[in-house]
């Protein structure tokens, strides 16, 4: 599943400097800020960042995610794995053990016909649910009494465990109330998306669109009702206002994301006293994404002119200073499938040079190359308004022109950059050669979404438009398979294709420095971003006689 908002809506100044904070005299309340207004609190209906982010403070999931994004019991008793049954031989069945006793906030009982409405909701063609990845391979959804459920799949699908109802998601969509939601022939516009009844730590007492939003511990709530009693959530468009709340202890916590970050926002938020700064790994992988389908970059051998001639690390460093850290694919060390012998060729100009030479492009005096009479021109495209788009856009165009390649930038709204095929898209329709990529994966551990052949538009999101057999072999290996170091291999496998392809450029990952007080307790910064994710768990270290900090 898809969430392409997320990840490159940093590039369209959705930063989230300010998502988070307190006052000095904090009392009972954990004070937060969020830079938009989420269009509803259903993350069912709408693919909202700022509400992916919000969401666990309020909703329930079957499985969470913690701090470094494996998976942990939520609404269900345990994680399925095929040692304690949860998962068949054959991979074609998933059960759920449900907890017991767990109450929504409007104090109604939790239990499978939760789960059953649930699917039913994402699988309603009325409901403008953003993607049914995954969930369009189940063949059926049923309970084994009130507090199991069980999933049976189509063909085996490896991500499976990570998709549904999961805060892993790429697409996170929670547990809703069949009590309250199963009257209605679609969710859409349904009165629960200002006024959410949810089986999170917290419940939604008040929401001022615009302004803020007001939440109280929820006494229901299965952990435990939360040691912090109400959370204040308030809108702050503006990241000069966030930086100067933060700095004056108007706010608690503020996370500065990689491109979110203009230079000096650091610096600033560091400077505020008696915080508590952390620079964390962010599983956002960046790239530079090359349409290979067009008129140029069909052309391999100006593909890997271009990997060996962009110096990546330079224009990142540039960019992201701290908030950088390089790599040559899609995954962080540690994670599923990461191999360090995996790399991209090195920046080296002279190679570059030598390979266009080579592929007929010749240096005229004007310092741009030429081909049967034909310059060598590419066209960048970004995010007309974002100030990180447009700076990544120049530093790109200024190492297309040590090449001898003419960049031309053009800027499009974010939304007629990512409308779908049908309504005539820029990315989906092909209108580019050059592009700034970032993904965003929740913990499922398949990518191969952004690369095989069916994924093209109008079918899906590979705006690349790349079309590899070898890759779509790799790629139905993967998710078919339930053996974790099958389904590893396969994935190094596409990773070198794209990388020997020189399909597209890698750029390395982004970083999230979170700063909080430093007598807030209980964070836990999250490599998938969703540092709200243990919530319950957070209280003020001067109540409970710690010396302060962030556990």
């Amino acid at each position: 599943m898809l969430i392409l908002v997320v990840a490159l809506c940093t590039m369209a100044a959705c930063t989230r400097v300010g998502a988070g904070g307190a006052s000095a005299a904090h009392g009972d309340t954990l004070q937060l800020a969020t830079s938009s207004d989420p269009p509803t609190l259903d993350p069912l209906v709408t693919d909202n960042a700022n509400l992916a982010y919000l969401a666990p403070l309020f909703h329930g999931y079957l499985l969470r995610t913690d701090a470094n994004g494996g998976f942990i019991p939520d609404l269900a008793a345990s994680v399925p794995t095929r040692a304690n049954g949860g998962i068949s031989a054959d991979g074609l069945t998933i059960r759920y053990q449900l907890r017991h006793g767990v109450r929504w906030q409007d104090g109604a009982p939790f239990d499978a016909r939760d789960v059953l409405f649930s699917f039913r909701a994402a699988m309603n063609p009325r409901n403008d649910v953003p993607d049914r990845s995954g969930f369009d391979d189940v063949a059926s959804v049923g309970a084994r009494g009130p507090y199991e459920v069980e999933i049976r799949l189509r063909k085996p699908y490896s991500p499976g465990i990570a998709t549904f109802f999961n805060l892993g998601a790429n697409d996170p969509y929670p547990i809703l109330p069949a009590h309250l939601l199963a009257r209605y022939r679609d969710l859409n516009r349904a009165p629960y998306g200002a006024a959410p009844v949810g089986l999170g730590p917290y419940r939604v007492v008040a929401w001022k669109r615009g302004a803020e939003l007001d939440l109280r511990a929820d006494p229901h709530y299965f952990r435990g009702a939360p040691a912090i009693e109400r959370v204040r959530v308030r809108i702050v468009p503006d990241q000069n206002t966030a930086l100067t709340l933060w700095g004056s202890g108007a706010t608690d916590m503020t996370v500065v994301e990689g491109f979110g970050a203009t230079k000096g926002v650091l610096d600033q938020v560091e400077r505020r006293p008696h915080a508590r700064v952390r620079i964390v790994d962010h599983y956002q992988f960046d790239y530079v994404m090359f349409n290979v389908a067009g008129a140029r970059l069909r052309d391999p051998a100006l593909r890997k002119a271009l990997v060996l001639g962009i110096d990546r690390q330079r224009i990142m460093r540039d960019l992201l200073g701290r908030l950088y850290r390089p790599a040559d694919g899609d995954r962080l060390p540690g994670q599923f499938a990461y191999d360090p012998s995996i790399r991209q060729p090195r920046y080296d100009l002279a190679k570059a040079r030598a390979t266009l030479e080579s592929a007929g492009w010749h240096l005229h005096a004007d310092g741009v190359r030429y081909r049967d009479g034909q310059p060598l021109a590419l066209q960048i495209v970004g995010v007309a308004g974002s100030k990180a788009s447009e700076q990544f856009d120049l530093l790109l165009q200024g190492q297309l022109d040590q090449l001898g390649i003419r960049g031309e930038l053009k800027s499009y709204q974010y939304a007629l950059l990512f409308l779908p095929y049908q309504e005539g898209g820029i990315l989906a329709r092909g209108k580019y050669d050059l592009a700034f990529y970032g993904w965003q994966p929740g913990e499922d551990r398949d990518h191969s979404y952004l690369f095989r052949c069916d994924s093209r538009p109008p079918n899906g999101e590979n705006y690349g438009n790349i079309c590899d057999p070898a890759i779509d072999r790799a790629a139905r290996e993967e998710l078919t398979s339930s053996d974790s170091s099958v389904q590893a291999r396969a994935d190094q496998r596409i990773l070198r294709r794209l990388i020997a392809q020189s399909d597209l450029l890698f750029l390395g990952f982004e970083r999230d420095a979170v700063a909080t007080r430093s007598d807030l307790a209980g964070v836990e910064p999250s490599v998938l971003g969703e540092h709200l994710w243990n919530a319950w768990a957070w209280h003020w270290a001067t109540r409970t006689g710690e010396s302060g900090g962030a556990r």
